[in-house]
C-alpha cells in the first residue's frame, strides 16, 4: 500500500437556496497517495469543483455547508482545523490551481507582487529572497526572461502564460498536494500539451501529489494514475487509468469514452449521451444515471446502486456490472 497524503471519507457539500437543498457532493470517498496522479472527471455541473473548493476549505458558509466522516490530510482533519490553521494549510501544503487565470490573478498587482505574497504569507523568507524565490519559480514554469516579466501585470500575458504563473504561485511553498482545476480549459491543443507535460516534470521533480480535475479525458490519459468518474454528486466508476481505458464498466463511463472523436472511426456525428445531468435539488430516486441510461430497469430506477469491487483496484455503481470474481 502507497502512503495516502490526502483521504476523503464520506464528503457531503450541500448548497441552501430558494428552490431547495442542492446537494452539489452527495458522499464521496476517495484517497491521493503521496506523489501520484488521481484524475477527477466528469461532465459540467457533476460536483468536481465543489469536491476541491470542500477539500481546500473555499466553500461560503452560508449558503454552503460541508460535511464528511473525514477529510484527512496527512493525520489531520482539515474540516476541525480553526480558520487560521486553514489558511496556514492553503497555499502551503496543499495547494491549488484556479480554473481560470484571468479571474485568479489580481489585475490590478504584477504577476510578481502576487507570488511574492503567497510566498511571504507561508514561509519565513525576506521580501528580497521572496522576489528571488518568485524569480525561480516563473524559471521553473519555462517563463523566458522571469526576471523582467515578474514584474508584468496578468494582461500583459498571453493565456498559456498565466497559467504558467497560477502554476508558479502554486509551487511556490512547495506543496505536498497540488489541486489543479482544469488546467488546460480555453487553451489551445499545443499549450495544454505543454502545461500538461510541465506539470508531469514538475511532479517527478518535486515528489507532490496531484489531484486533477477535468471533463476531458484526453488529459485524464495523458496524466492520471488512477481515475474517479464523478456523475450528479457522486463517484461511479474507479480505476486504474489503464484499466478504465481497457474495460470501463459503468454505461456513464462508456458513454463518455464512446463520445471521443477518433480519427480512425468514420462518423458523420459524434457520439452523445442524452439527456442532461439532473439537479442538484432534483435527484432521481435509484441510480442518477438511470433517466439517460439505455440499459436502466425497474430495479435501476428504485435502488441506488452501492459502489462495489468488480476486480482488484476497479470499482463501480451500477447493478449491471459484474460480479467480483474471487478465487
Amino acid at each position: 500500500m502507497m502512503d495516502t497524503l490526502l483521504e476523503v471519507r464520506g464528503l457531503k457539500t450541500h448548497f441552501a437556496t430558494d428552490r431547495g437543498l442542492f446537494r452539489a457532493v452527495d458522499g464521496i470517498s476517495f484517497s491521493v497517495p503521496k506523489g501520484r496522479t488521481i484524475g477527477l472527471v466528469g461532465e459540467s455541473g457533476c460536483g468536481k469543483s465543489a469536491t476541491s473548493l470542500s477539500v481546500m476549505g473555499l466553500v461560503p458558509s452560508p449558503p454552503g455547508k460541508v460535511e464528511a466522516e473525514a477529510v484527512l490530510f496527512g493525520n489531520r482533519d482539515v474540516l476541525k482545523l480553526t480558520a487560521d490553521e486553514r489558511r496556514r494549510l492553503r497555499g502551503g501544503k496543499m495547494s491549488m490551481i484556479f480554473q481560470e487565470p484571468m479571474t485568479s490573478l489580481n489585475p490590478v498587482h504584477t504577476v510578481g507582487q502576487q507570488i511574492i505574497e503567497a510566498i511571504l504569507a507561508h514561509t519565513a523568507m525576506s521580501p528580497r529572497a521572496a522576489r528571488a524565490r518568485a524569480i525561480e519559480m516563473l524559471e521553473l514554469v519555462r517563463i523566458p526572461s522571469a526576471a523582467q516579466r515578474i514584474d508584468d501585470f496578468p494582461h500583459n500575458m498571453s493565456g498559456g502564460m498565466r497559467q504558467r504563473v497560477m502554476i508558479a504561485m502554486a509551487l511556490s511553498c512547495e506543496p505536498a498536494l497540488l489541486i489543479a482545476d482544469e488546467p488546460t480549459t480555453a487553451l489551445d491543443v499545443t499549450i495544454q500539451a505543454q502545461i500538461l507535460d510541465l506539470l508531469s516534470d514538475l511532479q517527478r521533480r518535486l515528489g507532490m501529489a496531484i489531484l486533477i480535475i477535468t471533463h476531458d479525458l484526453g488529459v485524464i490519459a495523458e496524466v492520471a494514475d488512477q481515475v474517479l468518474v464523478m456523475y450528479a454528486g457522486r463517484i461511479v466508476e474507479s480505476a486504474d487509468v489503464n484499466d478504465l481505458f481497457a474495460d470501463p464498466q459503468h454505461p456513464y463511463t462508456i458513454g463518455l469514452l464512446g463520445s471521443i472523436p477518433r480519427i480512425d472511426v468514420d462518423r458523420k456525428r459524434l457520439a452523445t449521451i442524452e439527456g442532461t445531468v439532473p439537479s442538484p435539488n432534483n435527484q432521481p430516486a435509484g441510480c442518477r444515471f438511470a433517466p439517460r441510461c439505455p440499459f436502466a430497469d425497474q430495479r435501476c430506477r428504485l435502488d441506488p446502486p452501492p459502489l462495489r469491487d468488480i476486480a482488484p483496484g476497479h470499482r463501480v455503481a451500477c447493478w449491471k456490472a459484474p460480479v467480483e470474481v474471487t478465487s
